[in-house]
């Protein structure tokens, strides 16, 4: 389904104010107040004031300037936190599986390697360490250096540049306002399945984020 935008890149960075109407949820001074009383799960949740900064300074660290590309990183992270509300996955509690994307162990190691080795290899042992039978003490250790705002929330943009590459600068992928698209990099490019919710999150997003 293509949804008519004329331009499928932009110069500008996502606005509050568009990222208030993709997650209007997170629009609310007490959302995390709220969420933390009703859930006991402290120090995860974050407001749209505070991801849209983190959203812009991965925009420009990975340099990803096409509205398809955008409008899909921010609709799987949504979608993946609970609109902002996890950091790390809790059903069932996957030890080593988190930022705003919930990637798995795998990607996380990956990850934080790529952003901060030093640490990295003091956390694991060496950079030449076997971290398919990481412990989940080490897996703690790793994934908590990623889980800061502006890591958690560049999580999704790493992937898609660097582990999903096909899909970024594409003249045939992530295309602007084209939902079978971003059906496709889900299934294809994130492997993982697809289903109405996410299809509902990236219509919201790509409604909201105008440039």
């Amino acid at each position: 389904m293509k949804l008519g935008y004329s331009s499928a890149a932009c110069s500008g960075l996502v606005s509050l104010a568009a990222l208030n109407k993709a997650n209007t949820d997170a629009a609310s001074a007490s959302y995390c107040t709220s969420f933390e009383q009703s859930s006991g799960i402290k120090g995860e949740c974050v407001l749209n004031t505070d991801a849209v900064l983190s959203i812009n300074k991965a925009i420009r660290k990975y340099g990803v300037t096409a509205r398809g590309e955008i409008v899909a990183t921010i609709a799987w992270m949504l979608y993946e936190s609970g609109n902002w509300k996890y950091n790390i996955n809790h059903f069932p509690g996957t030890i080593g599986q988190g930022t705003r994307t919930m990637m798995s162990w795998s990607y996380v190691s990956k990850y934080a390697q790529q952003v901060h080795a030093d640490a990295y290899n003091k956390a694991v042992g060496s950079a030449t360490a076997d971290v398919s039978a990481a412990d989940n003490q080490t897996k703690t250790a790793v994934i908590d250096l990623v889980l800061n705002n502006d890591d958690s929330f560049a999580a999704g943009f790493w992937y898609l540049t660097t582990q999903a590459p096909t899909y970024h600068n594409s003249a045939s992928n992530l295309r602007d306002g084209n939902m079978g698209d971003f059906q496709a990099y889900v299934e294809q490019g994130i492997h993982t399945p697809w289903n109405a919710d996410r299809q509902a999150i990236w219509e919201q997003v790509n409604a909201a984020i105008v440039f």
